[in-house]
């Protein structure tokens, strides 16, 4: 996640929105990139993380090794979650596991809605683009119906914010694309 003005311009401090504390809950998940010295971040709920820590709550069928309790699934590496995604994806195809499954994307709607009403009150938001894995499909769009949900019942000075998506495929892949398309700084 990352914050451009309305101009599309990068501005003068760090805009990365990954480790903004969004759980103040003491015994809320660690982040394994600071090795446990923070809690409740962004990135452990906006994104496959997000989704992937609620599979089994979600009735997902997953290896013990997916499950979030597991160690291996709060480390850095990425892959398990990916795979676990797709359980999660595959399960939301599954008309006997769909609705419990739609849980899982719902509660990662809140946390979206919620997150972007705590980044208003720093930031000037008017669009917000959303692209990863976690929105593919008929989760993404009900991670975005309950985020707009959430906007026009708890901050409905926000609930104008217009979300942008773009295709499945380039959901998955337009994070890299993005990255790798931002300017060199010299």
């Amino acid at each position: 996640a990352g914050y451009a003005n309305k101009d599309g311009n990068l501005m003068g401090w760090i805009s990365e929105l990954c480790y903004v504390r969004l759980d103040l809950n003491p015994k809320a998940p660690t982040d394994p990139w600071t090795k446990g010295a923070h809690t409740g971040l962004s990135h452990l709920y906006l994104g496959q993380r997000g989704a992937t820590k609620l599979a089994v709550k979600g009735g997902v069928d997953v290896p013990d090794h997916y499950k979030f309790s597991d160690p291996e699934m709060r480390t850095i590496k990425h892959e398990h979650h990916a795979q676990c995604l797709k359980l999660i994806q595959k399960a939301m195809t599954d008309p006997e596991k769909k609705e419990q499954c739609s849980k899982i994307y719902e509660t990662c709607g809140v946390y979206l809605g919620y997150a972007l009403g705590q980044y208003c009150e720093f930031y000037d938001i008017d669009h917000v683009m959303i692209l990863g894995r976690v929105s593919k499909g008929d989760g993404g769009d009900i991670i975005l119906d309950t985020a707009k949900k959430v906007l026009q019942e708890e901050f409905p000075d926000h609930a104008n914010i217009e979300f942008h998506t773009a295709d499945d495929h380039f959901k998955g892949v337009g994070q890299c694309i993005a990255a790798a398309a931002l300017p060199e700084i010299k």
